[in-house]
């Protein structure tokens, strides 16, 4: 089925082409977002040790945030 994916890069676009049935528009959306921030973290200078404590700073501020309406009380 890979043979019916076409892609088309010119200057500024890539063009994905396929077949309409393979369309689930959530999972679209989510893989581009997903290619957006690979392509933001690929541009990073951050070291590795960095990102981690980026990582658990915005997840203690999430949980802050989240946290009650998620666990009964």
């Amino acid at each position: 089925m890979i043979e019916m994916v076409e892609i088309t890069i010119n200057k500024d676009n890539a063009v994905l082409t396929f077949p309409k049935e393979f369309l689930a528009v959530d999972y679209v959306k989510e893989f581009l977002e997903r290619l957006r921030l690979e392509a933001i973290v690929g541009k990073s200078k951050l070291t590795e040790k960095q990102a981690y404590e980026l990582s658990e700073i915005i997840k203690q501020d999430w949980w802050k945030k989240n946290g009650e309406r998620l666990i009964k009380k």
